[in-house]
C-alpha cells in the first residue's frame, strides 16, 4: 500500500480541487485527505447537510428538488450551468483555470463550473442504469431473472394485467428525462384499479416503463470492482426497502452490511457479479466499482437493476476498509493507477466491518435528535443516554426539507439477521416523536433464512 499511497499523493497532492457534492458535510473526509496531501479545496454544494462542515470555503448553489432524484438533477444542473454568483466564486478560487472537479459518482458531465471533471464515469457506463436495458444483459449472460415487459406508458396497465401476480406488479421509468435512483421512479401496483392513476403519474416522467411481477423477498445487492486484471467480487448487502402496506408503496431507507447472507445465496450473487463485471469490461472497457440490486426470493437471487458506479451499497461494503476508495476509483478511470483485482478482493473481504447506512428525506423542516435502544423483544424505544442506546437518530437540513439519519452501534446490534425490521420501527418511532407524517412502515420478509 505504501507505493500506492505515494502514487496517489503524486496525483492529488499540491493542487487545487473543487469538490462538487449536494451536501457540504459529505466533503469532510475528502477535504481532509486532500489537505494532508498539500492541496487546497473549494466545496460547491446545494446545502449544508446534517453534521459537521468541512473547514474550507463553501459555495452554495441553493438548488432544491421535490424528491431525492429531483434534488440530484437540480444540483447537477446548478454546477454544469452555474449562476454568475457561483461562477465568480470559482474564478476567484482558481483564476488560472488549473483546478479540477471531483464530483459525486452519479455524474457523467465532463465539465462542471467551467472546469474539467476528474475521474468521471464514461457516458456509456452510465447508460447501463436505464432499466430498459439491463434485462437483456441478464438474458445474454444466462442469469435467472423475473419476467418483464417494456412498454409505452399508456400500455403499462395492459402489461400489468398480463404479467402481475397475487401481489401485483412493479413499474419503473426509463431514463428519457434523466438519471433516477433510490426508488423514486418505482411504483408498486397492488390492484388493477390503481393502474390508470399510476400510468398518468408516469406519463409526465417517462416515455416507457418496465413492468414486472412483484418479487416477494429480501431486497439486497452484490458489488464488484473491475480492474485491468479482472473482477473482484464482495459479499451481499441488505437494501433497506420498507413497505407501506396501506398504500402499497415502497420506501428506500439505506443499506446494511450487518446482514449475513446464507452461503449458497452469497455464492450465487457473487457469480452473477463476476459475469456482469467481465461483460462490462469486454463491452465498454469498464473500470471501477459496480453494484447489482435485486431480491432474494424463494427461488434465488433475481436482479432488477445495475448501478455502474460507486453506490451507497458499495460505500457500505467498504466500511472500515483502509483504502481511499474515492481516490483510487477516479485515478483508475483516468488511467493513472493500475490495480490487481485479487488484491482488492482480499483487502475488502479481509477488512469488511458491519455497518448500517440509514437515511430518509422528509418534506418538513426538522432539526432534532434522539437516542434509541432495543427492548427484549427487539423493538426500538427511546432512551435517555448514549450509553443505553444502540443508535442516535438525527434530523437536519437537506435539499427537500430535512434528512433523517442514524449512527448505529453494530457491536450492540450484532450481525446475522436483516436489520430492516429495526429500521422500520425506528422510522415509525421518530415519525410520531417529530410529527413527520410517515405512513406505518414494515419490512420485507426474509424468505431464505
Amino acid at each position: 500500500m505504501k507505493n500506492l499511497s505515494e502514487r496517489l499523493e503524486e496525483i492529488y497532492g499540491q493542487k487545487s480541487w473543487i469538490i462538487a457534492t449536494q451536501a457540504a458535510v459529505s466533503a469532510v473526509n475528502l477535504h481532509k485527505m486532500l489537505g494532508e496531501w498539500g492541496s487546497r479545496t473549494l466545496v460547491v454544494a446545494s446545502n449544508e447537510g446534517t453534521g459537521d462542515l468541512p473547514d474550507t470555503e463553501i459555495v452554495y448553489t441553493g438548488s432544491k428538488g421535490d424528491s431525492a432524484v429531483g434534488s440530484i438533477r437540480e444540483f447537477f444542473d446548478s454546477v454544469v450551468y452555474p449562476s454568475p454568483q457561483v461562477q465568480a466564486r470559482v474564478e476567484n478560487f482558481d483564476p488560472e483555470n488549473r483546478a479540477r472537479v471531483i464530483a459525486e459518482p452519479y455524474a457523467t458531465a465532463a465539465e462542471m463550473v467551467g472546469r474539467t471533471t476528474f475521474g468521471v464515469r464514461h457516458p456509456e457506463w452510465g447508460a447501463w442504469e436505464d432499466k430498459m436495458r439491463v434485462d437483456a444483459l441478464w438474458e445474454d449472460l444466462s442469469v435467472p431473472h423475473a419476467d418483464y415487459r417494456i412498454v409505452d406508458v399508456a400500455d403499462a396497465p395492459t402489461a400489468a394485467s398480463e404479467i402481475g401476480n397475487e401481489m401485483g406488479s412493479v413499474w419503473v421509468a426509463d431514463n428519457s428525462q434523466g438519471w433516477h435512483g433510490g426508488g423514486d421512479f418505482v411504483k408498486w401496483i397492488r390492484h388493477p384499479d390503481q393502474s390508470a392513476e399510476v400510468a398518468d403519474w408516469f406519463a409526465d416522467r417517462a416515455d416507457r416503463v418496465r413492468v414486472m411481477p412483484f418479487l416477494d423477498g429480501l431486497p439486497c445487492s452484490i458489488h464488484g470492482w473491475v480492474t485491468d486484471t479482472g473482477v473482484a467480487t464482495f459479499l451481499p448487502v441488505e437494501i433497506l426497502v420498507l413497505r407501506d402496506t396501506a398504500d402499497h408503496t415502497m420506501v428506500y431507507s439505506g443499506v446494511s452490511t450487518s446482514w449475513v447472507a446464507p452461503s449458497g445465496l452469497s455464492d450465487e450473487m457473487r457469480a452473477v457479479a463476476l459475469k456482469v463485471g467481465r461483460e462490462l469490461s469486454q463491452r465498454d472497457g469498464y473500470l471501477g466499482l459496480f453494484g447489482i440490486d435485486g431480491i432474494s426470493t424463494v427461488d434465488g437471487f433475481r436482479p432488477t437493476e445495475l448501478n455502474p458506479r460507486m453506490s451507497v451499497g458499495a460505500g457500505a461494503q467498504m466500511g472500515g476498509v483502509d483504502l481511499p476508495i474515492w481516490a483510487l476509483t477516479r485515478a483508475e478511470i483516468e488511467g493513472l493507477v493500475h490495480l490487481d483485482h485479487e488484491w482488492i478482493e482480499s483487502e475488502v473481504l479481509g477488512q469488511r466491518k458491519p455497518t448500517i447506512h440509514f437515511g430518509k428525506m422528509v418534506h418538513v423542516d426538522v432539526r432534532e435528535s434522539v437516542f434509541i435502544g432495543l427492548g427484549r423483544t427487539g423493538k426500538v424505544n427511546l432512551v435517555d443516554t448514549e450509553q443505553e442506546s444502540v443508535a442516535k437518530i438525527t434530523a437536519g437540513p437537506s435539499a427537500t426539507g430535512s434528512f433523517v439519519t442514524g449512527s448505529f452501534d453494530t457491536e450492540k446490534i450484532g450481525t446475522g439477521p436483516p436489520v430492516a425490521p429495526m429500521i422500520a420501527d425506528t422510522l415509525n418511532l421518530v415519525s410520531g416523536e417529530w410529527d413527520l407524517g410517515f405512513p406505518y412502515l414494515t419490512a420485507a420478509p426474509n424468505l431464505v433464512g
